[in-house]
């Protein structure tokens, strides 16, 4: 019974953790298609708390990484993307006001090397990000699916011990607060993704655009819209430029 609840708290917390995340990501594209991307994120005082005192289990997939990012070494990181075209600019981790957080700047050849990068970084599938030619003298910028290598799957130790414990009333008490305290901080939810490609914008699904930048945010006033896709599909001129799209 115990270990039922405290399993119901953190699919719970995996459902309300993502109103307590701020997440920039700025990714800027020069002529020959290399770049640089910039990522910052931050967690509430109530979420670090929350995974520090009962880990990740029972959390989405993206949580889970999303909570492991927050606590990786730099070293781990380098390792990570050390057999890719990808520097390592910036790394930084600490409390600002009040929240803990991370920030992470990279160095990049092209979008298959970022999202590489990101896949090693953070965890996912095959798809990424990359230029396409679009046949009429200008290039699209869409999520492509790679094919790579599968990343190593991970062991999993099954639990088998019986679920005999009783409910201790006041750990009980302790998780309904935690509980109450997450539902307060949806609020603070901020997410925002800034692209920006080398040439004249034509076409975005972007909500903003400005210049060669476009821009998503997701936020409390609107996560619930349904318009909260992510995905870019960015067409712009290819006059200039010395992309080499794939093919």
């Amino acid at each position: 019974m115990k270990r039922f609840l405290t399993m119901m708290l953190m699919v719970a917390l995996a459902a309300m953790m993502s109103g307590c995340i701020q997440m920039h990501m700025n990714t800027e594209i020069e002529k020959d298609g290399s770049g640089t991307m910039e990522m910052t994120m931050s967690l509430s005082a109530v979420v670090t708390e929350a995974i520090n005192e009962m880990g990740t289990e029972g959390m989405d997939d993206d949580m889970e990484e999303i909570g492991d990012l927050m606590k990786m070494e730099k070293s781990e990181l380098e390792e990570s993307i050390k057999d890719l075209d990808v520097e390592l600019v910036k790394f930084e981790q600490g409390i600002v006001e009040e929240r803990e957080t991370v920030q992470i700047k990279l160095k990049f050849k092209d979008l298959e090397n970022l999202s590489l990068a990101l896949r090693s970084i953070m965890g996912g599938e095959d798809n990424g990000l990359a230029i396409v030619d679009n046949g009429d003298g200008n290039f699209v910028l869409r999520p492509y699916e790679y094919d790579w290598p599968p990343l190593p799957e991970e062991e999993v130790e099954a639990d088998e011990a019986e679920d005999t414990e009783e409910v201790d009333p006041e750990e009980m008490q302790k998780q309904m607060a935690l509980m109450g305290k997450l539902m307060g901080a949806m609020g603070e939810l901020d997410i925002s993704m800034k692209m920006t490609v080398p040439g004249d914008i034509i076409e975005s699904n972007a909500p903003t655009v400005e210049g060669r930048t476009s821009i998503w945010t997701i936020n409390s006033s609107n996560m619930m819209s349904g318009n909260t896709d992510m995905e870019p599909n960015i067409v712009f001129s290819g006059e200039g430029l010395k992309i080499k799209p794939v093919k």
